[in-house]
């Protein structure tokens, strides 16, 4: 029994705040309440355990009353927990301390209300063009990864000059259509890498955060969130009796950016060293992109007048009003933005599909004899082997008749009989080399031209072409229109 009592008031380690950040808020919320209304603290953790979701949390409950009831304060106790920030465990000590700790909870409470009223601004300022980005990411993968490689192939069977855009596009899809299993994951994947590295990973989430700064609409955004966080924090903690260089440290945990955190460091060090705020301000490089001089000099003058805290909270009150209406703004001015983006995108690949279009239609009305051989060639499932595809471009052939020679010139000639070349279901009839389906294919032949021909064999009929050269048809496909009469 007693075994399985020390198993159950173990401390359970924690790496991390998902799942269980819901419990913490509510156990905070609602302890300050239940100790406000007259109920002792052990009865107050005993209440809020029965009605928190996480098994973890619970855990952590039962340990926390188990510390109290050993002797340990509340906030020795939340200390070493370790899931709360300092001046959480600072407030509750200080509460403690002067009888004050329903209210400090209550002040706590109110700190993360603020704080989570903070980083839903920035989420929901970045949510929109960070879904947008997203989606065209992953539609124009599909894209790029489905539909281009068929587009491409479409488009390598026009015998049509392409445009630049449109080669391109060919290009990339076949590529795709190649290597697209291994290209699109490792793509994706790099994308996430490089988010997480720079707005994640401790170490170089700066870069990130630099880039925030310099956005436009962000920047300004970030700036009012950080003011307004840090003139409600230490103007609370000030208020609660915290020494001002130890609020001033809880500042720099509180805060999410490496620049702010950077200048709380100075500003303790500096006030530690007993320059006042001013001086400190004076001294610091650069601070007009972290606290505009406007609000320098109000807390300049709270602090000469020994209003400091008041001075403080007036100014989070200013900046939260400027936050609401810079959220709204922010989405109004990336939208048209984002916007464009998608547009630029999609006309791309809208002309590189289009050009070739206008291109083989313009043909068509220049020429109308091709646009049987267009409408032909698009025909599949031949009928026959002999009719396979060729990626060679042939010029079309011409009926000729052997040229004059000295020793036929002012004697009559026997005109050779002729054929013409029927209708395919591919658009054109292969001419080869030999009378036979192994015979390599030398050129092609259109549906409606008539050529001479000089020899038949087996089914085969021999055919002149340009420069006195010769090549075999298939007779399935041909009909006799002449022959040669004796004279």
């Amino acid at each position: 029994m007693q075994k399985n009592r020390t198993k159950e008031t173990k401390l359970p380690r924690v790496w991390t705040k998902v799942g269980i950040s819901a419990d913490l808020d509510y156990l905070i919320e609602n302890i300050g309440m239940l100790i406000g209304s007259g109920m002792s603290i052990l009865e107050g953790f005993d209440s809020i355990e029965k009605e928190l979701r996480s098994k973890t949390m619970r855990s952590i409950t039962r340990w926390i009353v188990k510390e109290i009831e050993a002797g340990s304060s509340l906030s020795s106790a939340l200390e070493r927990v370790k899931l709360f920030p300092d001046y959480t465990i600072s407030l509750i000590r200080v509460g403690e301390e002067s009888g004050k700790l329903s209210e400090n909870l209550k002040l706590i409470s109110n700190q993360q209300k603020k704080d989570r009223m903070f980083r839903s601004k920035i989420t929901s300022a970045l949510l929109y063009p960070i879904f947008v980005l997203s989606l065209t990411l992953i539609v124009g993968a599909g894209i790029a990864w489905f539909i281009l490689p068929k587009l491409a192939l479409v488009f390598s069977q026009l015998r049509i000059e392409l445009p630049p855009l449109t080669k391109g596009l060919i290009a990339f899809g076949e590529f795709l259509a190649e290597y697209g299993n291994v290209v699109i994951p490792f793509f994706l994947f790099f994308v996430v890498l490089v988010i997480y590295l720079i707005f994640y990973f401790p170490k170089t989430k700066f870069i990130g955060q630099n880039i925030l700064f310099y956005l436009p609409g962000t920047g300004e955004l970030i700036q009012q969130v950080e003011l307004a966080r840090f003139s409600y924090l230490l103007g609370t903690l000030l208020d609660a009796g915290l020494p001002i260089t130890r609020a001033i440290e809880s500042l720099k945990e509180a805060t999410f950016f490496a620049r702010y955190k950077v200048f709380y460091a100075y500003l303790k060090t500096s006030i530690d060293e007993g320059n006042s705020f001013k001086k400190s301000f004076v001294e610091y490089k650069k601070l007009r992109h972290l606290i505009p001089l406007p609000v320098q000099q109000i807390i300049m003058a709270g602090e000469k007048s020994g209003k400091l805290r008041e001075s403080l909270l007036k100014i989070n009150e200013t900046y939260e009003a400027k936050m609401e209406t810079t959220t709204k703004n922010l989405t109004v001015i990336l939208e048209p933005i984002l916007l464009v983006i998608v547009w630029l995108g999609v006309v791309a690949v809208a002309l590189a599909v289009i050009l070739p279009i206008y291109s083989l239609v313009g043909d068509l009305n220049t020429d109308p004899s091709q646009r049987v051989k267009q409408k032909a060639s698009q025909e599949n499932n031949l009928s026959n082997p002999d009719l396979a595809t060729s990626k060679d471009t042939i010029t079309p052939y011409t009926e000729i008749t052997p040229p004059k020679t000295k020793a036929t010139e002012g004697t009559k000639v026997k005109p050779l009989p002729s054929l013409k070349i029927l209708f395919t279901n591919l658009g054109y009839l292969n001419i080869r080399s030999e009378a036979s389906l192994e015979g390599e294919i030398i050129g092609r032949a259109i549906p409606e031209e008539e050529y001479s021909y000089i020899n038949e064999e087996n089914g085969w009929y021999e055919i002149l072409l340009l420069d006195d050269e010769s090549g075999w048809v298939f007779g399935q496909y041909i009909t006799i229109v002449n022959y040669a009469e004796e004279e």
